[in-house]
């Protein structure tokens, strides 16, 4: 595709990819800009998730899924209801997939906490970070934000 010339082509990998994703889910968040900061912090954690696969590793959302299965198990509880893995994947990232994707022709109005979302999001796609060893510089400060307002 022919250039408009303002800046030449880059190279990037995909982990600087969802890095800069993220560090910008965050700085949206902090402003109070939740619904950007779910698709931002949703595409980096997809990407990173995807990264984690590729080494052999599983995302974070994988080992809670496996964490909640293996509890079942060893329990006999029906914890996170009866829901298989697909299910329990499938409604984690419905508000990701929501806020990305039109498809149902009655879907015009969606019911979504935006500050909960994102911040689960932005929870999931720094744990993803982490994992792969990704500094986010301002991961502190949004871990900050949340000690000073967040009342847990």
């Amino acid at each position: 595709m022919e250039t408009l010339g303002f800046e030449d082509p880059v190279e990037i990998t995909k982990s600087e990819i969802a890095r800069v994703q993220l560090v910008e889910a965050i700085e949206l968040f902090l402003a109070g800009k939740y619904l950007p900061g779910i698709t931002l912090a949703g595409a980096a954690e997809e990407i990173l998730a995807r990264l984690l696969n590729q080494k052999g590793e599983g995302s974070i959302v994988e080992r809670s899924i496996e964490l909640i299965l293996q509890l079942r198990e060893q329990t006999g509880l029906p914890v996170m209801g009866v829901k298989p893995k697909k299910e329990i994947f499938k409604e984690w990232n419905t508000a990701r997939n929501q806020l990305k994707h039109h498809s149902k022709p009655r879907e015009e109005v969606v019911t979504i906490n935006l500050f909960d979302e994102a911040y689960w999001m932005i929870r999931r796609a720094l744990s993803n970070a982490s994992k792969l060893g990704l500094h986010i510089e301002n991961e502190q400060e949004f871990e900050n934000w949340v000690i000073t307002n967040i009342n847990m």
